[in-house]
């Protein structure tokens, strides 16, 4: 069982990373410079649907058991298989993006290949250690990345200037409300917490955790965003692929500390690494329930090998952005409403109302 802390601390992790890579830069291609207030109000629309979830939700099971008591062993198998595309899809982004962002930023002369395989051995010895280390890695890093994005935000004041998130409402209300909608994949990765429910403690702490880990990561994501607008007008806030590495390329304490992004390249390398070992597990955990099998640990090395093979299909990074923008569209409604769906249909079936907390 994971503490409190630890399981937050991994669904905020999953939630935040996007924040790090080129998330920023779809929202504000979307509202402009009301970027901020679009994550406001998904963070707002996420947390109403997360309650409404709760309030079906009665069994400290994750989707794929719940698929199981309304439908049998084929309503699993299809559930569960729908779930690790899901996780998958999220995985071989991250696999993507980060090793070419790596290239371009850090490693210039090196191969992008190389670095997507030395990713993907990271990753899955992450998870052979098992989701209890990979918790209290994250949850110990988490606090010492807590301490430095906060000063790093207040170290960029100078930098802030007032005029550049007018007009207020970016590209316009329906930017924000209509098109910003789909915006709420930002949270699509609470997936995570579902399929690793039985790792809490009892479904309230659960229950309350997934709320507690909406809202603490929509806050920092209000924040980075509201820090790019405030440091770059519109429309050259949309040019940067890595918005975060913009950011702290800006930051300069005299001349004695000029370089505060390597800083951010060490937050960045660690916590993705954390994130992709998350994924490993997850999907493995879920191959492993959906088909009833007595092992977990021999999934990672053929999970990590696809996740590395299709990682690699798409021509360029570009096209790697636009595929994972289009599968976001896909995912995060099926996030959502599947905890809705199944917790509905066993809240009406008579299991019992908080039969597992």
């Amino acid at each position: 069982m994971l503490t409190k802390r630890e399981f937050s601390g991994l669904i905020i992790t999953a939630i935040i990373v996007k924040m790090f890579l080129a998330y920023p830069r779809r929202l504000v291609m979307i509202s402009g410079q009301a970027a901020w207030i679009n994550v406001i109000y998904v963070s707002i629309v996420a947390i109403i649907l997360t309650i409404l979830t709760n309030k079906i939700y009665c069994h400290k099971k994750n989707v794929i058991e719940l698929a199981q008591i309304c439908g049998g062993k084929r309503l699993r198998i299809a559930v569960g298989i729908l779930v690790f595309l899901i996780l998958l899809s999220s995985y071989v982004s991250i696999s993507r993006i980060f090793p070419e962002s790596v290239k371009i930023i850090l490693l210039p002369h090196s191969s992008a290949r190389t670095i997507s395989v030395i990713f993907a051995i990271t990753a899955g010895a992450g998870a052979w250690f098992g989701i209890k280390s990979i918790s209290r890695i994250n949850y110990m890093f988490l606090l010492i990345v807590t301490v430095l994005f906060m000063l790093f935000l207040l170290i960029l004041i100078p930098y802030y200037k007032t005029d550049n998130i007018f007009p207020i409402f970016g590209n316009g209300l329906s930017s924000i409300f209509i098109s910003g909608f789909n915006s709420l994949s930002l949270f699509s990765d609470v997936i995570v917490l579902n399929v690793l429910i039985a790792h809490g403690q009892t479904l309230g702490e659960v229950k309350a955790l997934n709320i507690r880990a909406i809202i603490l990561s929509g806050i920092a994501a209000v924040m980075l965003i509201l820090a790019y607008n405030l440091c770059y007008t519109y429309p050259i806030s949309k040019d940067f692929l890595l918005p975060a590495y913009k950011l702290a390329r800006m930051v300069k304490v005299s001349n004695f500390f000029s370089r505060a992004e390597a800083f951010f390249e060490f937050i960045w390398s660690i916590i993705i690494f954390i994130y992709a070992s998350i994924y490993v597990y997850a999907m493995a955990l879920v191959i492993e329930e959906t088909f009833m099998l007595k092992f977990l640990k021999p999934l990672i090395i053929p999970i990590v090998f696809v996740g590395y093979i299709i990682s690699r299909l798409p021509d360029n990074l570009w096209s790697t952005v636009f595929y994972d923008r289009v599968l976001e569209l896909i995912k995060y409604p099926l996030v959502f409403l599947l905890p809705i769906v199944f917790g509905l249909l066993t809240y009406r079936m008579g299991e019992g109302k908080n039969a597992d907390s």
